[in-house]
């Protein structure tokens, strides 16, 4: 493959859709739209990467899942001196920082028990413009409820779908405006909103510049005022293509950028959209009237198990790693030394958290680094992407987790769109003298017809109650909170289970369930890790010679377990194809490719 990338992008496009098409991966239009717009990425890797590097091993782990994943390259990021803490200074009889030689006092966050103000989080909206009710919920492509061709609506529809949404099917308009008025209702005198990624519909397939620009800006004017976007991963073109700024196509995310920059202004104000501009989608800015600073990450710089792959491929396109692509993780820390020295608390926003398999396991040990070393100034982090309603707790030791190291933790919301589940927001109750999580509660869309929108759950209540001693009426959501909690799930099998039913929005079946030792440890494991070399998490081939719709089932059976770390956000490109071809039996499928490599580097010689 290799030698047929360097011979030029037309042979290894034809290769990888022929074979798409061919293994019946996909429709032969969405081999050609998602396959055929990765396959020149992968073709810049295979020629700019040596055969025995660090980075086609990685690609051997992450896309075939045929080699054991790397260990995490060592780097240590330069970072300034942590403050000493309030009872350091006071041990040493110091007072102040001019008598502690110069070194920051690490700032007490104190609440005085004022009345929390409320904040929305909405996430993975995927919202499909071309939604058509009462057309087949149950067809061959990766997402239904769409007219698909005449087979697909009127009486040949097996399962119309209705006006709000259905499963296997991304949200309806109708559905968006509906979650909006139950904002209004429940949220009427919110502070602002979060919105973390993913906007675009899943029709990878066609996700070109045109449809992205025109559907994010209808997205932009819908979100209620004052919020505070990121980038998902499918919020560009082609989906994912997000390259790092030293390939040769540095500039091909610019113009999603300028977009974003120019329609976040209103909200995040105009050094910050330069920032976007400037930082490959990043920014920071301070919430009016508070001291709160929200920092924008754009997680996708190191994404790796994602749903098309060519940002993936960007990642592996050296034989030299790069520690901290496009310079984020720098920019990062240096917002978080301002706010510091500020006296501000930040929260972290972003479309993936840490802690998954899907995050590239060097960037997240590096990230860690800093949000460690920052954990007095970090409230909370805030991400989506995986479409389950969960968490992360970050530690200060990760070979002693414990209440007593618990100093971080992620707050990940379940999605709108239907395809994962019932659809829901949240809202949270935001001490305003700490910025920390009072309490959550998810509301839920219970039904497909006209969604009766319903609060879920208070988690203080469910998940304080529970502990002994219960939560106390001063003390926060915090990552010692969570940990707790995570400890009367090993203890308690109702109560994990009731929180494995919430997690999966209510879409708890046969092929979702968690109950075996292995899958409940591995998922308490994840619940514990903002680091995801520490997640206890597998990578594995979940793609399979299904029928398109039930690709999406995550049962496994005989001596394996299922990995509830897996992320929703599966759908079809080239890594889907390769996976495919890894999965199957004896390995045909990849010697098969092999030789149809061979086949065609002798044809392209022929004709030369």
């Amino acid at each position: 493959m290799k030698q047929l990338a360097e011979m030029g992008d037309e042979g290894f496009v034809d290769l990888a859709t022929g074979f798409c098409e061919s293994l019946g991966v996909q429709d032969a239009d969405v081999c050609r739209g998602a396959v055929g717009t990765q396959a020149p990425i992968l073709a810049h890797d295979l020629c700019s990467v040596g055969p025995s590097s660090l980075a086609l091993n990685s690609f051997c782990a992450t896309i075939f899942g045929l080699c054991p994943l790397p260990d995490t390259i060592p780097h240590i990021v330069n970072l300034t001196e942590p403050p000493l803490s309030p009872e350091a200074v006071q041990a040493a009889g110091l007072r102040g920082r001019g008598e502690a030689g110069g070194r920051r006092v690490a700032k007490q966050w104190v609440s005085n028990g004022r009345t929390p103000f409320q904040v929305v989080h909405i996430t993975d909206t995927h919202v499909d413009r071309e939604y058509a009710a009462g057309s087949d919920s149950q067809c061959s492509k990766v997402i239904c409820c769409r007219n698909h061709g005449p087979l697909t609506v009127g009486e040949y529809a097996k399962a119309p779908a209705g006006p709000f949404g259905a499963e296997r099917c991304d949200s309806p308009p109708a559905l968006l405006e509906s979650m909006f008025r139950a904002v209004d209702k429940y949220a009427a005198n919110k502070s602002f909103t979060i919105f973390t990624g993913d906007a675009m519909d899943d029709a990878v397939w066609e996700a070109y510049q045109p449809k992205i620009e025109r559907e994010m800006h209808s997205w932009h004017d819908e979100l209620p005022s004052r919020s505070y976007p990121v980038f998902g991963n499918h919020d560009v073109a082609p989906v994912n293509g997000f390259p790092r700024s030293t390939t040769v196509n540095a500039s091909e995310a610019d113009w999603v950028f300028e977009l974003a920059a120019r329609d976040w202004e209103k909200w995040i104000g105009q050094d910050a959209a330069q920032q976007v501009r400037m930082m490959s989608g990043c920014y920071a800015t301070v919430h009016p009237g508070t001291d709160l600073k929200i920092i924008s990450l754009n997680t996708n710089y190191w994404y790796k198990q994602n749903c098309a792959s060519p940002l993936l491929f960007w990642l592996y396109d050296s034989d030299k790693p790069v520690w901290d692509p496009n310079g984020i993780l720098t920019w990062l820390a240096r917002e978080l030394d301002l706010a510091e020295q500020a006296g501000q608390r930040a929260w972290i926003i972003g479309h993936m958290s840490f802690g998954k398999t899907d995050s590239m396991r060097d960037q997240s040990n590096y990230a860690n680094q800093i949000f460690q070393r920052y954990h007095n100034t970090i409230a909370a982090h805030f991400y989506g992407h995986s479409h389950r309603d969960e968490f992360e707790i970050g530690y200060s030791d990760y070979s002693n987790r414990l209440a007593s190291t618990a100093n971080a933790i992620s707050y990940i919301a379940g999605a709108l769109t239907p395809a994962s589940g019932h659809p829901v927001f949240r809202i949270y109750d935001v001490d305003p003298d700490t910025y920390e999580i009072r309490d959550f509660t998810p509301v839920f869309g219970a039904s497909r017809v006209e969604p009766e929108w319903t609060p879920y759950y208070s988690a203080r209540e469910s998940y304080g109650s529970m502990l002994d001693p219960p939560l106390s009426a001063s003390e926060p959501l915090d990552g010692r909170f969570w940990h707790r909690v995570t400890e009367d799930f090993e203890a308690d099998e109702t109560a994990f289970q009731l929180f494995m039913s919430r997690m999966l929005r209510g879409h708890l079946s046969d092929t979702t369930k968690c109950d075996t030792p292995l899958c409940k440890a591995r998922k308490i494991c994840a619940l514990r890790s903002m680091r995801s070399e520490d997640n206890c998490g597998v990578v594995p081939m979940e793609v399979s010679f299904k029928p398109k719709f039930e690709r999406r089932s995550f049962h496994i059976t005989g001596d394996q377990e299922r990995d509830h770390d897996i992320s929703e956000c599966e759908r079809p490109g080239l890594a889907t194809m390769l996976r495919e071809l890894a999965d199957t039996p004896d390995m045909v499928g990849v010697r098969a490719l092999s030789a149809a490599a061979q086949d065609a580097v002798e044809r392209v010689q022929r004709r030369r």
